[in-house]
């Protein structure tokens, strides 16, 4: 990545972004640095933007709350539909009130959000007809799971590669936006290519993997001995359940089936800390490979350990920052 934004970044809204692995510090760093640079926080997570799903998302508490400004969460209630274009609109409406420090760990909600997408329009001209389409192609992945990725591969196998196949969600939108296209997106995107709409500065955690693993599964013992089970007993009594996509989240998945009786409980959480693993995985490879050109900076430490020193992690790369804020070229150190 570039240590300077590009000349087609010049005049744009400034904002900071932390991003990398679940587990990896990102919300302690935030905290910091938003209190350092006089910033908001926007949430950049998935799950954080229904209304109930608290312990599980790893919402931040009222007390973080009090401290620094943290926006995009409750936005909608579970039974929600809720995309990343919908995000995307809603975080530019906040940078568009001055500079912001994104925070989380959903990558395709801050591409959204970033950058423009090949053909934009296209994927939402006509509503009802893509509502239909996804409306089929869902019933056909409950009765046959891995059809949307399938149907994918043999439309568009360049961009169906950059997908995992368990991602349900990004497969069907790359198909639908194939459908609104008439052909490959990927051609698409080959003469209409992502343009920025901010210029971004992105700070990436980037741990060693066996202590961010310890850090997951620690993490997931904290959820539910915070009543994570508590609280997906409770949604589902409020009538949400995994017909609704909010409830398909990592963690309140397992924890629908154990209370289905289809698992026990210590098996759910296994299953949860396994996955989650499997998802961080999936994270590092986005935040390396799917974002454009930014400028960047690494992190290796384990922010997430609170034996860590903020002060002196950042103390290198935090002048970087702030002179990106004030519009100025970053110096050196970037990628470090």
């Amino acid at each position: 990545m570039n240590a300077d934004a590009t000349d087609e970044m010049i005049g744009l809204p400034r904002a900071l972004a932390i991003v990398g692995p679940t587990a990896s510090g990102k919300s302690r760093l935030a905290l910091w640095l938003a209190q350092r640079l006089e910033l908001p926080v926007l949430c950049c997570d998935s799950v954080q933007v229904y209304r109930g799903l608290d312990i599980g998302s790893a919402k931040p508490d009222a007390a973080r709350r009090g401290r620094v400004a943290h926006r995009l969460i409750d936005l909608v209630a579970p039974d929600a539909e809720f995309s990343a274009g919908d995000y995307a609109a809603a975080a530019l409406a906040e940078v568009g009130e001055g500079p912001a420090l994104f925070a989380g760990g959903t990558g395709f909600y801050l591409r959204a959000a970033a950058w423009t997408h090949s053909g934009e329009g296209i994927a939402d001209a006509d509503d009802v007809t893509r509502g239909a389409f996804t409306g089929e192609w869902e019933r056909r992945e409950r009765e046959q799971p891995g059809c949307v990725h399938a149907a994918l591969s043999r439309t568009d196998p360049e961009t169906a590669a950059t997908i995992h196949p368990r991602n349900v969600v990004r497969a069907l939108r790359a198909l639908w936006l194939c459908e609104a296209h008439g052909g490959p997106v990927s051609a698409l995107r080959a003469v209409d290519p992502p343009r920025p709409r901010l210029a971004l500065a992105l700070v990436v955690l980037e741990p060693e993997q066996v202590a961010l693993d310890r850090a997951i599964d620690a993490r997931c013992d904290a959820m539910m001995g915070a009543g994570f089970l508590a609280e997906v007993e409770m949604l589902r009594e409020a009538g949400y359940d995994a017909r609704h996509k909010s409830m398909r989240s990592l963690g309140y998945r397992q924890l629908l089936d154990h209370l289905a009786g289809h698992h026990s409980l210590a098996d759910a959480v296994a299953a949860i800390k396994l996955a989650t693993r499997h998802y961080a995985r999936r994270q590092r490879t986005y935040f390396k490979t799917q974002l454009p050109s930014a400028s960047r900076i690494s992190i290796t430490a384990s922010l997430w350990d609170p034996a860590v020193d903020l002060a002196e992690e950042t103390a290198a790369w935090l002048p970087n920052l702030q002179r990106f804020l004030a519009g100025e070229r970053m110096g050196g150190g970037v990628n470090a």
